[in-house]
């Protein structure tokens, strides 16, 4: 393992990925649903959901290959992106990892 990879247990890439799909999940979840169904903006959500759809895609993706390139087991793996769905869920998931590395 290099200095960089005891450093920083994960890669910048999805690090990055891992805040930008829990933030637009949670202003997804939390500011467009309750504007779209309580107040009838639906325009929030018109915007927040194919960004969200992209971040997800890009986290998925950096969480592959983390997989492949850093040698994580499979089953961190599957938490990664089991915890994707939750919202908050990666950065909780995230602490807790990089907790347990160190």
């Amino acid at each position: 393992m290099s200095e960089e990879q005891t450093r920083h247990p994960f890669s910048r890439l999805l690090r990055i990925a891992a805040i930008v799909e829990g933030t637009t999940l949670l202003l997804l979840v939390f500011v467009g649903v309750p504007l779209k169904h309580g107040f009838g903006i639906a325009e929030v959500t018109r915007f927040l959901g194919p960004l969200h759809g992209l971040a997800f895609l890009t986290y998925i993706w950096a969480v592959i290959n983390e997989l492949s390139l850093r040698d994580q087991p499979r089953g961190w793996a599957a938490k990664a992106m089991l915890f994707s769905f939750v919202p908050g869920g990666t950065f909780w998931f995230f602490r807790r990892s990089i907790a347990s590395a160190r």
